[in-house]
This record gives C-alpha cells, sequence and structure tokens, in this order.
C-alpha cells in the first residue's frame, strides 16, 4: 500500500526563508510528483512534507518534468 504523503531529508541553504513550498519528482516507477513544504533545519538541512499529487507514464515524461527539456526521440519507443 503507498500512503498519498510523505516525508523527506531536504538539502537547504542558509539563505533560503525558514519555510518555502516547492515540488518533488520520482525518477524511479512509479514517477510521483508531489507538493513540499520544507522547513530549513541548521547545518543545510530541512524536512520537506507534502502529498502525492500524480504520476507521469515513463522515465523520459520525469526526466523532461525535472530539466524542462524537450522529450527525446528514442528509435522504439513511441510513449
Amino acid at each position: 500500500m503507498r500512503l498519498p504523503f510523505f516525508v523527506r531529508r531536504v538539502p537547504t541553504l542558509k539563505e533560503f526563508p525558514f519555510a518555502y513550498r516547492t515540488w518533488t519528482q520520482e525518477m524511479r516507477e512509479p514517477f510521483r510528483r508531489g507538493n513540499t513544504l520544507v522547513i530549513r533545519l541548521p547545518f543545510g538541512q530541512g524536512i520537506g512534507v507534502g502529498r502525492w499529487t500524480g504520476t507521469l507514464p515513463s522515465e523520459d515524461h520525469a526526466l523532461v518534468a525535472v530539466l524542462g527539456s524537450p522529450k527525446p526521440f528514442i528509435p522504439g519507443r513511441d510513449d
């Protein structure tokens, strides 16, 4: 059973606000996307708490979501 919520460690900088919103993208199946609230802690670390909001169909789509580049052409694949 997969829960709709997550908690994770997040690298931060001291210049970041104490609390801020961002997003999370899994790079392994099931390629879930989520909204995250990060609370900055000392020593360059933070705690991210969030909720999964959707999934992407493939690793290619996840890479495009993270890098913002167009989907690469891969011979033999039509997804």
